[in-house]
């Protein structure tokens, strides 16, 4: 589960660079110059492979997660099947020799202990399961939602105001000189209005659309090390708390070798309670 996650994430760390960009002045937004539109364009493609990388990671996340939380529910389910080996057990229908039956109930301990060692490091995972989609799930989507899209609207009024600047500029230019000369002084009105308005929208875009590029890199990394540090902190503490098990399971190994020689040297015929 976790090795497809990673490996998801390791071809596209180039996503989350913004060097190699050309740079965006905001003096080239009263030029708006090709030139210009063609720089711009190279931040919009990139944000298209950000907003996809985010939902990727998010769908990906979510499945991970979902996995998580599956395996440990079913871990759980195999510890309760390890504690009835201590109640209902088939170790306690037979009834042996003295010595051999205080091996037995020896087995019967061991699987209760790694009943209970199952269950504790189940636990600690379903804590971090159940806090993993506020670290990594919940601020991918508010970036993407909130930053992405906001600068995605911001390019829409751009267009828009862009749009009809040059539409007007255009009827603007084709005036007959014939017209009133208030005629002609409200259309230079009117002009210079709309162009105003898309430089002032020009500059908004552009100025969200590098602040989104640079804020990108604290609000996608942060999320992921936050999620992988959780995981890796779960997956040690497993490891610390399977130490326990070691003690319990070279008793049991000895216990089986004594049990098993016992009964090939002396066979003896179990009686039911």
């Amino acid at each position: 589960m976790l090795l497809v996650f990673v490996s998801f994430l390791s071809p596209t760390i180039p996503v989350i660079r913004t060097m190699g960009h050309p740079p965006l002045e905001f003096s080239d937004c009263y030029l708006d110059s090709p030139d210009f539109r063609e720089r711009l364009k190279c931040y919009e493609q990139e944000l298209e492979r950000t907003n996809k990388f985010i939902k990727d990671v998010i769908k990906d996340g979510n499945a991970l997660i979902s996995a998580m939380r599956n395996y440990s529910s079913a871990v759980q389910k195999f510890s309760q099947t390890d504690s009835y080996l201590l109640l209902g057990s088939p170790f306690n229908v037979l009834k042996l020799l003295d010595i051999i039956e205080v091996y037995y109930i020896w087995f019967s301990e061991s699987f209760k202990e790694f009943a209970e060692l199952l269950n504790e490091v189940e636990n600690e995972r379903m804590m971090m399961v159940q806090n993993a989609s506020d670290l990594l799930i919940k601020p991918l989507e508010n970036f993407r939602k909130e930053q992405i899209g906001f600068t995605k609207e911001r390019k829409k009024k751009f267009e828009k105001d862009g749009e009809r600047f040059y539409s007007l500029l255009d009827r603007h230019l084709h005036l007959s000189s014939k017209k009133k000369e208030s005629q002609l002084q409200e259309a230079d009105l009117q002009v210079d209005k709309e162009r105003h308005n898309f430089f002032e929208s020009s500059l908004d875009y552009v100025y969200q659309i590098q602040e989104v590029q640079e804020s990108k890199k604290f609000n996608i990394v942060e999320p992921v090390l936050a999620f992988l540090h959780s995981l890796f902190i779960s997956n040690s503490l497993t490891v610390e708390l399977t130490q326990d098990f070691l003690p319990y399971k070279q008793q049991l190994q000895l216990s089986l070798q004594n049990v098993s020689f016992m009964q090939v040297s002396s066979p003896v015929s179990p009686i039911e309670f």
